[in-house]
C-alpha cells in the first residue's frame, strides 16, 4: 500500500468513526432510559402506598400508649378532636385527663397530628348523658341583687375516653382514611385483649 493510499484509508476510517451513534446504539440507550424511568415510577408508587399504613400504625401506637397510661395510673384519659374551622375536618388528636371532675389537657403527652390529608370519622354510640360529668372550677358570678348569673364555660369534651378498669366510653370505632387510598383503617377496643386493635378494610 502506497503512502497516499494509506493516508486515504486512515481518513476514511476516521470519517466512519466520527459519524456518531448507530441506530442500534440509540435504541439500546432509549430502552435503558425507559427501564430506569419505570423503576423510579414503581418505587414512588410503592413509597406512596406504604405511607398510609405507616400513618395508621403510628396512630395505633399512640392510642395504645394512652390506654396503657390510663390503666397504669388508674385515671381516665380521653381524646379531644381538634377541628379545622374552614374544612370542619379533624387535623389533630389531643389527650386529656379527667382530673377533679373535669377534663384537662395533658401537656406531657404529645398530640397526634394527622398527616397526608388523612380524615377521621368517629363512629361512636350516642350517649344520652355525659359519662363523666364536669363541674366548673370558677366561682359563681353574682349581680347587684346577689343573684347568680349564668356563666358559659367551655369544657373539653372528649370523643372517646379510656377508663382505668379496662374499657372505653362510648363504644364504637375510629375510622382513619385517605382520599387517595382505597382502604380505611378502623380502631376499636377489644374486650378480650383489653387493648385497642386496628383492622384494614377495603373501600
Amino acid at each position: 500500500m502506497s503512502f497516499k493510499e494509506k493516508v486515504s484509508f486512515d481518513q476514511e476510517l476516521a470519517m466512519n468513526n466520527s459519524r456518531g451513534f448507530t441506530l442500534i446504539e440509540l435504541l439500546v440507550t432509549v430502552a435503558i432510559l425507559v427501564i430506569l424511568l419505570l423503576i423510579s415510577i414503581v418505587s414512588v408508587n410503592q413509597s406512596s402506598e406504604r405511607r398510609y399504613p405507616a400513618e395508621a400504625e403510628k396512630m395505633l401506637i399512640w392510642l395504645q400508649q394512652i390506654s396503657q397510661r390510663s390503666m397504669l395510673e388508674g385515671a381516665a384519659y380521653g381524646i379531644v378532636a381538634k377541628i379545622d374551622e374552614n374544612t370542619e375536618a379533624t387535623f389533630a388528636l389531643h389527650p386529656v385527663i379527667y382530673y377533679r371532675k373535669r377534663w384537662v389537657e395533658v401537656t406531657s403527652f404529645e398530640p397526634f397530628i394527622i398527616q397526608h390529608n388523612g380524615l377521621v370519622n368517629w363512629n361512636m354510640e350516642s350517649e344520652e348523658e355525659e359519662f363523666l360529668p364536669q363541674t366548673s372550677v370558677s366561682p359563681p358570678t353574682f349581680d347587684k341583687n346577689s343573684a347568680i348569673l349564668d356563666t358559659q364555660e367551655d369544657f373539653l369534651l372528649p370523643e372517646l375516653a379510656f377508663l382505668p378498669d379496662g374499657y372505653t366510653e362510648p363504644a364504637g370505632e375510629i375510622q382513619l382514611f385517605f382520599e387517595s387510598y382505597n382502604a380505611s383503617f378502623n380502631f376499636w377496643w377489644d374486650m378480650n385483649e383489653s387493648a385497642i386493635v386496628m383492622e384494614r378494610r377495603e373501600l
